[in-house]
Formats: structure tokens, C-alpha cells, sequence
């Protein structure tokens, strides 16, 4: 069984999180800043997943984005595959 790394929040990061979540901003964006103030709780990916009716392979990548950069890393939209090109 793998264990998700702690996340630990600075004040500024938690009230970020909070506004993105409570306000709104987008649907995608307050999933992201709610799964990642339930990590800080110290839930862990499958808890947060059910919770949030999201899979835990999402969870764990927005806990990953943001361990690498923050709140920099939930705030864009995570790469996805290469674009199709039509001829």
C-alpha cells in the first residue's frame, strides 16, 4: 500500500484554497482546492476520492501538482495527451 506524502499548508496557501473553493471560481478548481484542504486534514487519496466522488488517480495527481509547485501546480489545468492532428 502506498502512503501519500503530508502536505503541510502555510496560512496564505489555506486562505487561497478556501476562497477558490468557496467561491467558485470553477467547478474544476474548487475540487482541487477541496481535495488538497482534505489532504492537509491528513485524509487520504481514497477518503478524499469518495468524498469528492472523484478517483483517487485524480486525487493523487492535484496532491502531486501541488507538492511539486504549489498552489501554482492545481491553479492550471494539467497537460493532456498529444493533440490529434487532421490532414
Amino acid at each position: 500500500m502506498n502512503i501519500a506524502p503530508a502536505i503541510h499548508l502555510t496560512e496564505q496557501e489555506r486562505i487561497r484554497l478556501l476562497v477558490w473553493k468557496r467561491l467558485g471560481v470553477s467547478v474544476r478548481l474548487a475540487l482541487r482546492a477541496e481535495s488538497i484542504l482534505l489532504a492537509a486534514e491528513g485524509k487520504t487519496n481514497q477518503q478524499i476520492a469518495h468524498q469528492l466522488g472523484a478517483s483517487p488517480k485524480t486525487v493523487s495527481l492535484w496532491r502531486r501538482r501541488f507538492l511539486q509547485n504549489r498552489l501554482e501546480g492545481i491553479e492550471r489545468e494539467a497537460p493532456r495527451g498529444k493533440p490529434i492532428r487532421s490532414n
